[in-house]
């Protein structure tokens, strides 16, 4: 502290400007990532949907998986939990919202976003159902999600193989380079996500607010600023699929591989007196995605039914703090 001016010593200040520099590096981070992933799905010749369902989601849910693992492993249970939630319900409340008022109107490729809503919706439903009967997310509850995370992977590879774009014998360039990239990038994630979430949990504390609230606000919209940004630039570049796929994807990811992987390490505690509304809420918002799929089509009026429903939440989470 030595080196720090006196003004910028208190905790408050530095706290928030390590808050916003480790946004910084997550988004710069998640980017090049982002960048060098799609680079190789586009040479493998896999369509704008699955590259948004699987490959960019992957990618771009790292600075929310990162910072819930943090939570997770520091202990900080709250942190980690409100993070998936609060990122999760960003992604079908206010960025889906937003997406729908600027696209006005977003066509939905009838081969995956309309055959199979029912059943990723099952699938996604599977994490709030096992935690509502147990109050946690048990190894075995794990295992299942796991499972039903590889079923919707096996069920996309199926579809995506009958479309005959996938590129047989790519030849992959500089790809030592793109690797060192790569892991470089994904080094930058993991300490600017310890860092937000040691900040993060430094300010709930002199605010004297609860850590759950700070992730699931501030974090959870924070961390969903580089799916949103893929999500804006794919509608501008007319592949609106990407963008779409990009926001279902990392639901699945982040609900069904993230919570299955850290329940069979080890089981997690569900306050549900503090989770049950967002749990509520999300459920809620994606099932209404998945119904409204049926319309083959998303226009600005569902937008401003999926940003009330957030407006409604994020009213409701405040109420519960004052």
């Amino acid at each position: 502290m030595a080196f720090i001016p006196a003004e910028l010593a208190h905790p408050l200040i530095f706290n928030s400007i390590v808050i916003l520099a480790s946004f910084y590096i997550l988004f710069k981070s998640a980017d090049l990532i982002v960048y060098g992933i799609s680079h190789y799905a586009r040479k493998l010749g896999l369509s704008d949907a699955i590259t948004g369902l699987v490959v960019v989601a992957m990618a771009a849910s790292a600075p929310e998986i990162i910072s819930s693992l943090t939570g997770f492993m520091t202990g900080q249970s709250g942190i980690g939990f409100g993070t998936i939630l609060g990122s999760n319900m960003v992604h079908v409340g206010f960025a889906l919202g937003l997406l729908c008022l600027i696209g006005k109107k977003i066509s939905l490729e009838p081969s995956i976003f309309t055959k199979k809503r029912l059943l990723m919706w099952g699938m996604l439903m599977l994490p709030f159902v096992l935690g509502i009967l147990g109050n946690d997310l048990s190894r075995l509850d794990g295992a299942i999600m796991l499972a039903a995370f590889c079923i919707y992977l096996v069920m996309l590879w199926k579809i995506e193989g009958k479309t005959g774009k996938i590129k047989k014998n790519v030849e992959f360039k500089n790809i030592w380079r793109d690797a060192a990239i790569f892991m470089l990038a994904l080094a930058a994630l993991i300490l600017a996500g310890r860092w937000l979430v040691f900040s993060s949990i430094q300010i709930a504390a002199y605010f004297n607010v609860p850590a759950y609230f700070i992730a699931l606000t501030v974090i959870g919209i924070g961390t969903t600023i580089p799916d949103f940004a893929v999500e804006i630039r794919s509608l501008f570049q007319a592949h609106s699929s990407i963008g779409l796929g990009d926001l279902l994807g990392s639901l699945m990811i982040e609900l069904l591989l993230f919570f299955g992987i850290v329940s069979v390490i080890t089981p997690i505690k569900i306050d549900m007196a503090q989770a049950l509304n967002a749990m509520i809420f999300l459920v809620l918002g994606i099932t209404l995605v998945m119904f409204w799929m049926n319309k083959k089509q998303l226009t600005w009026k569902h937008g401003i039914a999926f940003l009330a429903l957030y407006a409604v939440f994020l009213a409701i989470e405040i109420y519960k703090i004052v």
